[in-house]
């Protein structure tokens, strides 16, 4: 992976953001109700740099990014999960998918959203229209991945995804997905929380926890004003007496790289190759569309494929 520097070569400045964020396991309500909060402001304002997008842009696919990093909360091993939504509106789709080493990784189908009224920003479901959410489960026991499908109903990720879970899995559950802008339109704060309820869950204890959700106005603003994970948890959650289990890294990265770009091209039928080695141009330029890196390979080196 080719990742653009944001922090203009400050080590320092860099460690430190990747310092706060990581996902942080929680249970609470006597342990019926797990969850997960996670902080991954550099990993959003990463994946925006790389991918070149704007804030309109950023907003659906950070919360994206956001979502299935919590869906990995509860996986083992080399487990992984992706979800994609295929839509008729603007957006039009996108793939994300992140593993249990907290890399993340993805893209939108339309990289630049067009909409005539901007009021229709403030809704995003305007932006979504009719389509479907896939969710796939690649489990490192299993020899096929199981792969479930909703309709899209609410034209919003935290609230399709928890549809998803209730009508395919049964199991009641949560999302709170936010990206704070700052004045500038940069990002400032972004992060999510995730719940689920076990079986034997009161209902009255998971009522409380939907109560408590929904009420947090905005992660992203508060983990801007330096607000930590765990504080949010615990200040917001304390009727139900939350307790941290671990925590863990969450990043945006993908493992392509320059020589499985060249295995790529070197697999192409022939008459692609050599209609590659007549017109060109070079140099050739091979995009990763889960990260947006570019490799680049002149005329000698695709020779030498």
């Amino acid at each position: 992976m080719i990742k653009k520097d944001i922090f203009n070569k400050d080590v320092k400045a860099q460690f430190k953001a990747a310092a706060k964020d990581r996902m942080y396991r929680f249970v609470m309500a006597d342990g019926m109700i797990k969850g997960a909060v996670v902080h991954t402001t550099r990993m959003v304002n990463e994946m925006r740099a790389n991918h070149g997008l704007g804030a309109l842009e950023t907003l659906v696919l950070g919360q994206a990014y956001i979502a299935v990093a919590l869906m990995c909360s509860s996986l083992k091993g080399k487990d992984k999960v992706s979800f994609n939504i295929r839509c008729s509106g603007p957006v039009q789709g996108l793939d994300v998918e992140a593993n249990t080493f907290g890399e993340v990784r993805g893209s939108l189908k339309n990289k630049q959203i067009r909409v005539e009224d901007p009021g229709q920003v403030k809704y995003l479901s305007n932006l979504f229209g009719a389509g479907f959410l896939t969710v796939t489960k690649y489990l490192e026991d299993s020899k096929n991945p199981y792969s479930g499908q909703i309709s899209l109903e609410n034209g919003s990720i935290a609230e399709d995804l928890a549809a998803y879970f209730l009508r395919s899995e049964q199991i009641p559950t949560g999302f709170k997905l936010s990206v704070f802008f700052n004045d500038k339109e940069e990002v400032a704060g972004a992060g999510g929380i995730f719940l689920q309820a076990l079986p034997g869950a009161l209902p009255d204890q998971v009522i409380e926890a939907e109560k408590r959700i929904q009420q947090i106005h905005s992660l992203g603003e508060a983990f801007a004003k330096g607000m930590s994970p765990e504080k949010l948890i615990e200040k917001e959650f304390t009727s139900l007496a939350p307790r941290f289990l671990d925590s863990s890294r969450v990043e945006f990265f993908c493992r392509c790289n320059r020589k499985r770009m060249a295995d790529y091209l070197k697999n192409l039928a022939a008459h692609e190759m050599d209609e590659i080695m007549e017109k060109g141009p070079f140099p050739l330029e091979a995009r990763c569309h889960h990260c947006n890196s570019v490799y680049q390979f002149s005329k000698e080196d695709m020779t030498c494929l």
